[in-house]
């Protein structure tokens, strides 16, 4: 489910279509964990690649856009970070997102990309010999063969076996976007 066209709601900006899917099924499963009940995400809109977003004007265009939707009250953004460094690239993004709206911004980058996420949870996503190792990156397109990730269909389906309080522990991106998250959600009073 998504808010309703004119409730108070969170404004979702994210990567790719495979986040568009994957980010409402991560964050109402978080929410279900906390006991939270309420509809409060909006539509996600995806940037449809990273670089679409890190163009001089991308980020605000896109950031614009959702701030601009009625019931509007934050707006949260979800990108990878592929191997750039987030402590570097994050604090520069989220400026030029503030830029261009008065309500609450946050932008998260998961440190490399969302399937580094997954993988922080490997044991439960249901895929034989498939487990996490700390300090290691296993491949999840590797260990679904001969079947081939496609993310749109695949990333939401593993999103949704995630253990996200293990994930979160061992993803320290994860638990920073979650916590921002959390603040945001806090914003939402209907």
């Amino acid at each position: 489910m998504t808010a309703g066209p004119y409730s108070q709601h969170i404004g979702i900006v994210v990567e790719g279509p495979g986040d568009a899917k994957s980010l409402p099924i991560l964050l109402r499963n978080w929410l279900l964990l906390k006991e939270d009940y309420r509809d409060f995400l909006g539509k996600p809109i995806p940037c449809n690649g990273r670089e679409n977003a890190t163009v001089q004007g991308g980020i605000e265009g896109y950031v614009a856009t959702a701030a601009s939707r009625p019931g509007c009250q934050a707006v949260l953004v979800v990108l990878d970070g592929e191997g750039d460094l987030v402590c570097e690239l994050g604090p520069s993004m989220v400026q030029r997102a503030r830029s261009v709206t008065h309500i609450p911004v946050e932008l998260c980058l998961a440190d490399r990309n969302w399937e580094d996420w997954l993988y922080a949870s490997a044991e439960t996503l249901q895929m034989d010999g498939f487990s996490y190792e700390p300090g290691r990156r296993r491949s999840i397109a590797a260990a679904l063969k001969p079947v081939k990730y496609v993310k749109p269909t695949w990333q939401p389906r593993l999103t949704a076996r995630m253990d996200i309080s293990l994930a979160a522990e061992r993803s320290p991106s994860l638990g920073r976007m979650l916590r921002k998250f959390d603040e945001l959600s806090q914003l939402i009073t209907a």
